[in-house]
């Protein structure tokens, strides 16, 4: 277990430039989530779909983003209706 801490602190350092911080986020998460079972994404959807609607906003169609973003145009639809 120790292994997967060793990289988090490793992550969060390479993101924040500072270790001692990076330890303390990393202890911060082992606290409140220790133990627990996680699904973590792959994917930034929030920030895909904003992308998604900014396009479609600047005139990209839905069969551009679908493809864009392999996507089917029905999915494409759903996430602009939101």
């Amino acid at each position: 277990m120790a292994g997967i801490i060793v990289e988090m602190r490793r992550v969060v350092t390479e993101v924040i430039k500072d270790e001692v911080q990076a330890s303390a986020i990393v202890y911060a998460l082992i606290t409140n989530f220790g133990g627990e079972r996680m699904y973590i994404p792959t994917n930034d959807y929030e920030y895909r779909n904003r992308e998604i609607k900014d396009l479609h906003e600047a005139g990209a169609s839905l069969e551009q983003l679908a493809h864009r973003f392999h996507l089917s145009v029905k999915t494409v639809y759903r996430i602009l209706q939101v």
